[in-house]
């Protein structure tokens, strides 16, 4: 479903038959993608509200987004990240400055 709403909408996104989604137990974090299992991975341990699971869903997406394009640095915040990580924090109401 977040691959139909913007920005995710207007850029090349698996089926999301062909991505994994796993609840982990890890206060450490709050999510990550694993691109060799093809897994969004979001913590119970520090993802306890709506707010928070959508935000990191978003956050590991833009990863996941980056792979499927070919970056060699779709793990990182770089710009990249931070151009698709801006357009959804303005149409969603999020920090910006939060990653």
């Amino acid at each position: 479903m977040a691959c139909k709403m913007p920005p995710f909408n207007k850029l090349k996104m698996p089926k999301s038959s062909k991505v994994r989604f796993v609840v982990i137990k890890n206060p450490g974090i709050y999510g990550c993608f694993d691109e060799v299992e093809m897994e969004i991975h979001i913590s119970r341990g520090s993802c306890g509200h709506f707010t928070t699971i959508f935000q990191t869903l978003l956050h590991e997406m833009v990863h996941l987004a980056l792979y499927v394009r070919g970056d060699d640095d779709f793990d990182q915040h770089g710009p990249k990240f931070l151009r698709i990580k801006d357009v959804y924090s303005e149409l969603y109401n999020f920090d910006p400055k939060a990653i």
